[in-house]
């Protein structure tokens, strides 16, 4: 898609927001910060929001103090990080006449954008993450990575591949990578941050949710839910689910986990991870959802009950398929 198109709206732009998806990860939320340390560097004026704001476990991210739930800029630049601009919760919601007096442009990495939703994007499904496609977007802006930048590229990428254990991690990848250490990132503070420093009602949270894990097809598809009930027993906050699906995708002999959130008592956000045997897009989309082959999202505004088994359903057809296909 075009890159050219969207580094030509940031340079010529005088005032640029940075927009993150609904409920950030490390990836939408460094990504969208970088940008604005590098925006500020090049003498514009720049803000970064997230309707939903910083989750507590990227709360110490340079930056993640001053992010804001809406603009506060006048109109002229919005860049969309890490998601098209449907994704933006709030924003796209309660922002339209703001939006409509901007140029809107997106950097992605999911497979399931096409760019439709913006007068320019790109998406490059092949970038391990969206931190991975700016931190190499930078140095044409003119910009040096510094520590600050540094940081909260790696936390994006961090996330993204699980500390580089996922598939999606590449050479590329680990090039960028390495760069952002010798720049100053620091690696094992950010997967500490991201990935191991647990409160205990997290922990709390996860016993309760592993307690009711459950399967299908003789183990090949794993699902586990977080209710708002476990919630409020546990005092945690929905964050608290990060990493979770993750563990619950460790499971032998699973090709297709998946994380039910309710988020309302009729609204249910849901996490997809697959091995090279399943599809996670082909499971998602079926419900207006997407992301990656092994890794992606949607939400059905039904009850817990129904999100389950419509879900579920549809994971068996999907191996249905795959089998079909001598995968």
């Amino acid at each position: 898609m075009s890159r050219d198109a969207v580094m030509t709206a940031i340079r010529e732009a005088s005032r640029i927001t940075a927009i993150c998806h609904e409920n950030p990860d490390a990836d939408t939320l460094g990504a969208a910060l970088a940008l604005r340390f590098a925006a500020a560097r090049l003498g514009k004026d720049a803000e970064v929001v997230a309707a939903d704001g910083v989750p507590p476990f990227l709360a110490g991210l340079p930056g993640a103090s001053e992010v804001r739930r809406a603009p506060a800029l006048d109109p002229d630049v919005a860049v969309v990080l890490d998601g098209p601009l449907s994704r933006t919760g709030a924003v796209v919601r309660d922002c339209g006449e703001w939006l409509s007096r901007a140029r809107v442009v997106n950097i992605d990495h999911h497979v399931s954008n096409d760019g439709s939703e913006v007068s320019a994007a790109y998406v490059d499904a092949n970038a391990a993450a969206t931190c991975e496609m700016v931190a190499l977007l930078l140095p044409d802006l003119g910009v040096e990575i510094d520590t600050e930048i540094a940081t909260v590229l790696a936390a994006g990428i961090v996330q993204d591949t699980h500390t580089f254990s996922h598939p999606n991690a590449t050479p590329a990848t680990l090039r960028v990578m390495a760069d952002l250490v010798t720049a100053g990132a620091p690696l094992s503070a950010l997967h500490r941050a991201i990935y191991a420093d647990k409160p205990f009602g997290t922990l709390a949270l996860w016993g309760r949710m592993l307690n009711g894990i459950g399967q299908r097809r003789s183990g090949r598809i794993v699902h586990a839910s977080q209710t708002l009930a476990m919630l409020a027993e546990t005092g945690s906050d929905p964050t608290a689910t990060e990493g979770f699906v993750d563990l619950l995708a460790s499971t032998k002999d699973c090709d297709i986990t998946v994380l039910f959130k309710e988020a309302e008592p009729a609204h249910v956000r849901v996490s997809v991870r697959t091995t090279a045997r399943a599809d996670a897009v082909a499971i998602t989309s079926a419900f207006g959802g997407g992301g990656h082959a092994r890794a992606a999202g949607c939400s059905l505004d039904v009850v817990l009950a129904d999100a389950v088994g419509r879900v579920l359903d549809e994971c068996e057809r999907e191996l249905d398929r795959a089998d079909a296909r001598g995968r």
